[in-house]
């Protein structure tokens, strides 16, 4: 009954608001340099479409509308008359929100609301004029009460609009640029998919922003209609608190990424993705039988996604978890094993407006304990108030039901937040 009440109020606001609500004038950065709306490379923001990827893949260059006949233009003439500028490649991205949360662990609960300044980020992006480099950086102002750099990134790109290589170096995120919609860590909602954001026990997750090398090659058909992209990336690995592996850090580990993807159709895709590392497991931190062991953390999904009448986008998806795991420290090493399905319905009422809902869940395992699960649905509306896609008001409400793989125990929580984000 709650969930029903939340769900109706939240379609309610985003009708008044969208009847209500007049246009307003600020265009992120690579809109202001290319003069159009978010809406070129973007679904809705910031779910990225087919032009969204290839943009991406090109260096933050567009790829040419029309390429049939004859070959293609280089990467360094796709921008010929492109100058650099500030307001071309700064861009500022803030949002808050009103939220009801409702949380549950064993028997003890708790409720509260509350208004929040969820993040404030700071992007500088772009191409550099009539050379192959480009570059991306990521400063955190503000997010969970930390301020930090979350990417610094140098590329370098290759060859043709329809066949190109690129190598990057730098702290970058882990989905950033590879994958389609549906193993991406952006979506339509405030969170990433819990299938590709959960933490296991060993305190790995996917959704990091590790330092390395990452190199790629990219393929397109006439039109665009089909895309191959295929990418491969090592890195530094996770040290016990599951922080990116700095220089001034005395671990060290490399972990390996495999990411390919194929484009087709008007809007579908499938990605394979493939992640194998190790990393250092503090196990029992602070008490008398601490002790330490060197996991191995792997990783194996597959996801796609098809945009059905331009309207409906059916996203799914499947991932594989296997980690080392140590209950003791004279424990032969056993593993955490998860099984991570997604499934996720996005519908386009038209543009700049959106309807959305997704289930996620997790069946998990540890060595010689039993079988423990994680479920997690939720349903969403959001709204562009500018012409542009700039400005976006969204309302979403989450029920996760989860139980701890170590000492079996249950939690929920239901979550209803009402936030407003504005990209300049």
């Amino acid at each position: 009954m709650f969930a029903l009440k939340t769900t109706l109020y939240l379609l309610f606001v985003i009708g008044i608001i969208e009847s209500a609500c007049q246009p307003a004038f600020a265009i992120p950065a690579f809109a202001r340099k290319y003069g159009v709306k978010c809406y070129a490379c973007h679904m809705m923001p910031p779910v990225l479409n087919k032009t969204g990827y290839m943009f991406k893949r090109l260096g933050y260059r567009m790829p040419p509308d029309q390429m049939v006949k004859g070959p293609a233009p280089k990467i360094t003439d796709l921008d010929p008359e492109s100058r650099w500028t500030i307001t071309n490649s700064m861009a500022l991205v803030t949002q808050g929100s009103f939220s009801v949360d409702k949380a549950k662990e064993g028997d003890q609960s708790e409720s509260k609301s509350s208004f929040n300044l969820d993040k404030a980020l700071l992007f500088a992006a772009s191409s550099i004029p009539q050379t192959s480099f480009s570059y991306l950086a990521e400063y955190k102002l503000y997010e969970d009460g930390e301020s930090a750099l979350e990417t610094a990134v140098l590329s370098y790109t290759k060859g043709r609009a329809n066949n190109s290589f690129f190598a990057k170096a730098g702290m970058m995120h882990v989905q950033e640029g590879e994958g389609t919609r549906g193993a991406m860590m952006f979506s339509l909602f405030p969170e990433p998919a819990p299938t590709l954001a959960s933490t296991s026990p060993t305190n790995f997750s996917l959704d990091q922003h590790p330092v390395g090398i990452n190199v790629g090659y990219t393929w397109a058909a006439p039109l665009f209609k089909q895309i191959v992209g295929i990418s491969a990336k090592v890195t530094n690995g996770l040290d016990a608190s599951g922080e990116p592996i700095l220089g001034d850090s005395t671990k060290n580990a490399k972990d390996f990424w495999l990411n390919a993807d194929y484009l087709f159709g008007p809007e579908g895709g499938l990605t394979f993705l493939a992640y194998t590392g190790r990393k250092y497991q503090v196990q029992n931190q602070g008490a008398e039988d601490e002790f330490t062991y060197y996991p191995s953390i792997r990783r194996y999904g597959v996801f796609g996604n098809y945009l059905f009448f331009d309207k409906l986008d059916v996203v799914g998806g499947y991932i594989r978890s296997r980690d080392g795991w140590k209950n003791t420290a004279d424990q032969n090493m056993g593993a955490f094993v998860s099984d991570g399905y997604r499934g996720e319905l996005d519908y386009y009422i038209r543009r700049g407006f959106a309807l959305m809902a997704r289930y996620d869940r997790l069946n998990q395992k540890i060595s010689d304990s039993g079988r423990t699960r994680v479920t997690v649905w939720g349903v969403g509306a959001q709204k562009a108030l500018t012409s542009l896609g700039n400005i976006i008001i969204r309302g979403s409400y989450t029920h996760e039901h989860a139980q701890d793989p170590i000492s079996s125990e249950f939690a929920s929580d239901k979550m209803l937040r009402v936030d407003l984000r504005w990209m300049w």
